[in-house]
């Protein structure tokens, strides 16, 4: 073959496979028929200053060309994101297939907060060769209410008074657009329920955390949802706590006996081989792990009021430890941790019959880290019980329990050195002083009050119960022990 053939094959080759590629991409993008797709990842029906506009534009075809997103009113258009996407080849290109939008309409300045229907507008095209080159196109409209006014709130009672460490009783009204309400105390929020003995009000629980100064503002707070807040600072005098501190000395043979069986029965820490780092993990990272897992039972407490009138203290027993007793634990003749004591010891015989605080339903009835075998009770509306370092449990998850019922015997299990009842009570995971529900005239002037709710019985007690008539064996127990 000539050299003149050789070039004209060459060309009539390299022709044929251009042609072969015009005609494949224009069947390509003349095929595609279909337009993007768009998707509001969440609802935008309703929106306020923190609602977030999510949405995702795909188009698997020939890919995205452009995105337009608007807001529309009085004739006044807003343009909230506009994204053009360049070009590539039918074959062998990597066209932008999908899109991705997270923002907040209304946190932009720009973007006016008028009342009034706003419409949202959405458009995108992608790079087909349909309607003149133009591409398909695809476009969403929806009608969005706007709410910039916030929840209205109108206090009705307040406790003059709260004690560090204490609890109260707010009543107020709060307007219906409202989704959360309640009492926030620093970091620690009180959520507020529908009052069910006085129509069209709330009212909250709340503990004055024993921690805090006793300068931390007490605020009723409210939110729709949308990001509009309201919010009202109580008038309450917080009352300064005195809390005793107290020495509590660590040998080599407590951890031997009493922390290593409990690092045995923890998943979730090791045997550092190391006597003090073994008390310090068990001393800290268990509390913390247990107060984390209160909370948590804390959030699924029943909207109703399950007790009645005061608590009941352990019948026949002795006062070891009050509540938020400041205790340095010695090892070795030095201080190597504190921590607050943030229940009651009490003390009666060995393995002494435990009764139930108040009426509730038992939440936990398990071994429970630095607590040993524990039981907790729920109340209703944030309110739970806790007993701890029991022997054995006469009651198990899901059981209705009376006031004054048997639930299980004292013992030593856990953080404990001698046999006793650690007794705790909790408003929303927050530990409170029991002293306070242990008093019938506080409990109704304080809590039933305020809130419009009778005793439920005319038998209410005021004192702590005579114990069971049971034997129990007389083996008095020994000087306050090491409990949580």
């Amino acid at each position: 073959m000539s050299a003149v053939n050789k070039k004209t094959l060459f060309y009539a080759i390299a022709l044929a496979i251009v042609a072969t590629y015009l005609v494949m991409t224009a069947f390509y993008q003349w095929s595609d028929a279909t337009p993007p797709q768009i998707t509001l990842v969440e609802p935008f029906a309703q929106a306020g200053p923190a609602t977030p506009l999510v949405l995702r534009v795909e188009d698997t075809e020939t890919g995205l060309q452009e995105v337009t997103v608007r807001l529309v009113q009085n004739l006044e258009s807003f343009t909230l994101a506009q994204e053009a996407f360049p070009a590539q080849l039918p074959i062998g290109g990597r066209p932008q297939r999908t899109f991705d939008i997270h923002l907040l309409p209304f946190g932009d300045e720009t973007i006016p907060k008028r009342r009034g229907q706003v419409k949202l507008v959405i458009a995108a095209r992608d790079y087909s060769w349909r309607g003149f080159f133009e591409g398909n196109w695809a476009r969403i409209e929806q009608d969005v209410a706007v709410k910039f006014t916030s929840p209205r709130l109108e206090v009705l009672s307040t406790p003059l008074t709260v004690s560090q460490g204490g609890a109260g009783a707010v009543a107020y009204r709060v307007s219906d657009d409202a989704r959360r309400y309640g009492v926030q105390i620093g970091e620690t929020f009180f959520l507020g329920y529908p009052n069910p003995n006085r129509a069209y009000t709330a009212f909250s629980l709340f503990a004055f955390p024993h921690d805090l100064p006793a300068s931390t503002p007490v605020t009723l707070v409210a939110d729709d949802g949308l990001g509009n807040h309201a919010e009202q600072k109580l008038d309450v005098t917080v009352l300064p706590g005195k809390w005793r501190s107290r020495n509590i000395t660590i040998s080599d043979r407590f951890i031997e006996q009493t922390i290593r069986p409990i690092i045995a029965q923890s998943p979730g820490i090791a045997d550092l081989g190391d006597p003090l780092r073994n008390f310090l993990q068990v001393n800290n990272v268990l509390r913390k792990q247990a107060a984390d897992r209160l909370t948590t039972l804390a959030s699924s407490s029943l909207p109703e009021f399950q007790w009645n009138g005061a608590f009941i203290q352990l019948s026949n027993s002795q006062v070891e430890a009050v509540f938020a007793d400041h205790r340095k634990y010695r090892y070795g003749g030095k201080v190597v941790d504190t921590q607050y004591h943030l229940g009651f010891d009490l003390a009666v015989t060995k393995h002494y019959p435990v009764e139930a605080g108040n009426d509730g339903t038992v939440v936990l009835a398990e071994d429970f880290g630095i607590y040993g075998n524990t039981i907790v009770i729920d109340h209703g509306y944030g309110l739970q019980s806790l007993y701890a370092h029991l022997s054995s449990f006469a009651a198990e998850k899901g059981d209705l329990v009376g006031k004054g019922q048997n639930i299980g015997r004292s013992g030593m299990t856990g953080l404990a050195a001698g046999d006793h009842l650690h007794f705790g009570l909790l408003l929303h995971g927050v530990p409170v002083n029991p002293v306070e529900w242990w008093d019938r005239q506080w409990v109704q002037s304080r809590i039933n009050g305020p809130l419009h709710r009778a005793s439920l019985r005319t038998n209410d007690v005021t004192a702590p119960k005579q114990g069971p008539q049971t034997t129990v064996p007389p083996n008095r127990m020994g000087p306050p022990p090491p409990s949580p």
